[in-house]
Order: C-alpha cells, then sequence, then structure tokens
C-alpha cells in the first residue's frame, strides 16, 4: 500500500508541474474579459490540472501519513525547472541544478522509513 500512495503523490505532482506550466502559459493572454477567458485554452488546461492532482493528493493523503506525503509535493518544483527549461527554454543554472539535488536528497531522507 505504501507503493501506492508514493506513486499516487508522486503523479500529483506532476500534474501540478504541467498545471503550473499551462498557467504559465495561458498567462501570455490573460484577461478578465469573460469571452477571453473562456478562450484561454490553456488557463483551462492549467487549472482543470491542478484540480485532477489534487484529487489525485487527497486520494493519497487518504491513506498515508501527511508528515511523509506532503513533503513529497516538493518534487513538483523539480518537475517544473525540467518542464521550463524544456518547453520555456528557461535556463537550467547551477543554483536550480543543486536545487534540485537537495530536494531528491531532502525526498529521499523523509521516505525512508
Amino acid at each position: 500500500m505504501l507503493w501506492l500512495i508514493l506513486i499516487l503523490a508522486f503523479i500529483a505532482t506532476i500534474l501540478g508541474a504541467f498545471g503550473a506550466l499551462f498557467l504559465k502559459r495561458g498567462g501570455t493572454g490573460f484577461t478578465l474579459h469573460p469571452i477571453e477567458l473562456i478562450k484561454n485554452y490553456n488557463l483551462i488546461i492549467g487549472l482543470g490540472l491542478y484540480v485532477v492532482a489534487s484529487i489525485v493528493f487527497v486520494y493519497a493523503l487518504k491513506f498515508g501519513e501527511l508528515s511523509m506525503i506532503y513533503p513529497l509535493t516538493s518534487l513538483s518544483y523539480i518537475w517544473v525547472t525540467i518542464l521550463s527549461v524544456k518547453w520555456l527554454k528557461e535556463p537550467l543554472t547551477k543554483t536550480k541544478f543543486w536545487g534540485i539535488v537537495l530536494i531528491i536528497l531532502g525526498v529521499v531522507l523523509i521516505t525512508i522509513r
């Protein structure tokens, strides 16, 4: 059961990261005009991915310990960095790289029983 919980939390972080990517893309043409909001598919997809990620995460929380599962949300920072480099052409600096390494180390330490 532990592996299922970890996999669900992992999936939730990936969905949330893609949600952030789509929100960023939807933000370029963002306006509060109702018709323009409806036509902003990137924004709608981003919000939808966040909702699905939240549902998956709540399901993981239902069966797991909050103190172990919640820190896994920091994996989202890794996915967002990777997606930003790949699709938004943002630079991967040394600081970001070492931040990713430290996040991975932290997640491993927290999930060890």
